[in-house]
């Protein structure tokens, strides 16, 4: 049984996985070139330029300046 078992882990399990990977990875990558989608790393496109008016009028109401200690609090 562990001879079958370390056969299986060894030579079987690391083909199959390479299988696996493969017919996730390539029609992905295929179907990126073929439609000429990039991917999101570096795009000049902000997120807000993207989001519905709905999303960018909420978005403009949230104030700009980050978050601080509220007045009187000890720092």
């Amino acid at each position: 049984m562990l001879k079958r078992t370390s056969r299986f882990v060894l030579e079987v399990l690391p083909f199959l996985l390479s299988v696996l990977i493969a017919a996730v990875l390539v029609p992905g990558v295929l179907y990126s070139r073929a439609h000429g989608l990039e991917t999101g790393v570096g795009q000049d496109i902000s997120a807000s330029q993207k989001a519905s008016p709905s999303v960018r009028h909420n978005d403009a109401v949230l104030p700009r300046e980050p978050l601080g200690l509220p007045e009187g609090a000890a720092r």
